[in-house]
């Protein structure tokens, strides 16, 4: 994983038989414990986000092909990494810390099609404290997700910046 870090290439991990997903996009942490992807997003042809899966939801990656690359309408990936920095990613609970102030999506195993949308509040070794945004930008609930029970969190996509500028406070 070390050397597609560093080339930058695109990958396809498939989360299966945990959860049914295969995400693709170029991986810029792979650790024992976590792998953030740099979303690729099928529909745009661009890059969007980023994802963090736990390294134990994946038992195989396929690096792209020379003409899988022609799905790619608009490489904007170097613009992206060149202003996030992910040192300090090392596990589930320390990614949480640090995207503290961000607006995330926190994907559960138990529902594949739902997902919590929120700001941090707080996080220990075992959960982490959410307070949810609705779709019309309104502070809602507050969530306690066991880290256990996270598959996938997102963070930096155009949907969360887009809700995060339109929050109410």
């Amino acid at each position: 994983m070390e050397d597609i870090i560093k080339q930058k290439v695109v990958i396809d991990i498939d989360t299966a038989p945990n959860w049914d997903n295969v995400s693709s996009g170029i991986c810029v942490v792979a650790n024992q414990d976590i792998i953030i992807l740099l979303n690729f997003n099928e529909e745009s042809g661009e890059f969007d986000g980023f994802s963090i899966f736990k390294n134990t939801d994946f038992e195989k990656y396929r690096i792209w092909n020379k003409e899988d690359y022609v799905e790619i309408k608009n490489n904007n990936s170097y613009e992206i990494l060149e202003k996030t920095k992910f040192d300090d990613f090392l596990d589930l609970e320390t990614s949480l810390k640090k995207l503290k102030p961000e607006l995330i999506s926190i994907y559960t195993y138990d529902d594949e099609n739902s997902f919590y949308v929120g700001r941090i509040l707080s996080v220990n070794k075992d959960s982490v404290e959410i307070r949810l945004v609705d779709k019309e930008s309104k502070w809602t609930d507050i969530e306690i997700i066991e880290l256990n029970e996270i598959s996938c969190i997102g963070f930096s996509s155009s949907y969360e910046m887009k809700l995060a500028k339109t929050l109410s406070n």
